[in-house]
């Protein structure tokens, strides 16, 4: 797998859940707080025992605040906002509650 996708296998394995932890593949969770910092999907969002973002204590979000849209795929995320309303990232992060 390693050749086919182009990534070491070590870096591969450290990609990976750990061993004992499902994903949750649906819904797409997000943390809209480091989304706008860096735009770029994190896997533990999906892992089943996350509850939350561990660097900004925020909960994870899994649809517009404003319309209810669930989140699409993550390449779609890229213009940071929803794509049914437009409520951007940054104004959602005012939505996610602390945990």
């Amino acid at each position: 797998m390693a050749v086919v996708v182009g990534v070491d296998v070590d870096k591969l394995v450290q990609m990976l859940p750990p061993a004992g932890v499902g994903m949750k593949m649906e819904p797409i969770r997000l943390c809209t707080a480091c989304y706008v910092e860096l735009p770029c999907h994190k896997i533990e969002w999906q892992l089943n025992v996350t509850q939350g973002c561990a660097n900004h204590k925020l909960s994870l979000l899994s649809e517009c605040p404003n319309c209810g849209a669930r989140f699409k795929i993550p390449a779609l995320w890229m213009d940071g906002w929803c794509q049914r309303c437009f409520m951007t990232f940054a104004e959602m992060a005012n939505s996610q509650k602390r945990y």
